[in-house]
């Protein structure tokens, strides 16, 4: 009897270890370890985007021109011969040139907005800070690829494709910029 319940209960463990080993709890694709640096990778997850951008842009357009028109004329009566001449001479040259540089250096945090299917990240995000009754507010979307992400979270705004940065400033230093209605209309009229 003790033989034959051993070899019963030997039979109901084998049946049971195919059960247990049928489900896992480990999940492969949603696995992040604790202790290790953790990389944006999900919607929702933020990262930190390093804002260093230059741009300059210069035109210029030269214009010479010239011309010169001479006109005499001799009028005579009572064989007094008089002279009379006149002329024009004109000369005219023009130069425009334009430039215009910018620079912008700051650190902003966006988050993941999506994830597409060939692993790129849509990041997107909104930075306001106000200095003594002056408003900054920069604004930032892109795509980023996840080999890009440094193990700190954070990318080089450079490495960034189709970057829409937009930076722009309210406030009395932002407003002093524009001019008066009193000097766009002498601009306007030429005065100035």
């Amino acid at each position: 009897m003790n033989k034959r319940s051993s070899i019963v209960f030997l039979l109901f463990l084998a049946s049971c270890i195919h059960t247990v080993w049928a489900t896992n709890l480990f999940d492969e694709e949603a696995y992040r370890p604790l202790i290790a640096d953790h990389k944006a990778a999900l919607p929702g997850d933020i990262l930190t985007v390093i804002v260093l951008e230059t741009s300059n842009a210069q035109t210029s357009a030269d214009l010479a021109s010239s011309k010169d028109i001479k006109t005499a004329l001799e009028v005579g009566y009572n064989k007094d011969n008089h002279e009379v001449q006149f002329g024009l001479k004109g000369k005219g040259r023009a130069a425009a040139k334009t430039g215009r540089n910018g620079k912008i250096k700051a650190a902003l945090t966006v988050r993941i907005k999506e994830v597409f299917p060939d692993n790129t990240y849509l990041v997107e995000g909104l930075q306001l800070i106000t200095i003594n009754g002056e408003q900054q507010r920069i604004l930032l979307s892109g795509i980023v690829r996840p080999e890009d992400i440094t193990t700190q979270n954070t990318i080089l705004s450079t490495r960034l494709a189709d970057a829409h940065i937009t930076y722009t400033g309210r406030g009395s230093v932002s407003n002093s910029q524009d001019h008066n209605y009193i000097y766009k209309i002498l601009s306007f009229v030429g005065l100035v």
